[in-house]
């Protein structure tokens, strides 16, 4: 679990969690494109975010990034008692 506040938390974070790139430039497994249209297409959708891998649904092997949005975080908040509003 990983609190993101910009697109570069996010790059950072998906690249060392899903491709296990580190910032030091290791070499992925992967085409620099494909790398590039996931990133795009699993961004989330506001920041900041709290964001977790997850298993896939019917696929052990595969995780994929959730995002946990602010309006959600005060949800639970004010659910556990701590009583204010977003």
């Amino acid at each position: 679990m990983k609190m993101l506040h910009n697109e570069r938390d996010y790059r950072n974070w998906i690249m060392a969690e899903l491709f296990l790139v580190s910032e030091t430039g290791e070499a992925a497994q992967f085409v620099d494109q494909e790398i590039e249209d996931f990133i795009f297409d699993a961004r989330p959708g506001a920041y900041p975010c709290i964001a977790v891998m997850v298993q896939a649904k019917g696929q052990p092997a595969v995780c994929e990034p959730k995002f946990v949005y602010k309006e959600q975080v005060f949800e639970w908040a004010h659910q556990m008692g701590f009583g204010f509003d977003s």
